[in-house]
């Protein structure tokens, strides 16, 4: 069987403001910016892994019920703590055998995931 696909190059998620999301990325994630174009409203972040989100400008932005991607933390504890002193809100850390993981919400309004497992 041949490989169609290598990995996923990239996440697009649509935002408000660009600008302010961009800070609130950076600042309250810790995550770097790769590239920014400001001109047509497009931010790639370096996520810790091979795959980068970026950010789109958007007029319509349409928050998912269901989180739209998950990071993954060594220690999930600590991250939850972190993003809590941050003033995000976190749901409680859940199991799922040996996966567990929480949400939160970005400022756009975006439920994103924190999971943690054994690799």
């Amino acid at each position: 069987m041949t490989e169609l696909f290598k990995r996923i190059d990239t996440v697009f998620l649509q935002v408000k403001n660009i600008d302010q999301s961009l800070a609130w990325y950076t600042e309250t994630l810790g995550l770097t910016v790769r590239w920014h174009e400001k001109e047509g409203g497009y931010a790639a972040l370096d996520t810790g892994g091979e795959t980068p989100l970026t950010l789109v400008q958007s007029d319509h932005v349409y928050p998912s019920p269901h989180p739209v991607f998950n990071f993954f933390g060594e220690n999930i504890e600590e991250v939850r703590t972190r993003l809590n002193k941050s003033a995000v809100r976190t749901s409680p850390i859940m199991e799922y055998g040996t996966v567990r993981s929480f949400e939160f919400k970005d400022p756009d309004g975006h439920v994103l995931g924190v999971c943690h497992f054994d690799e």
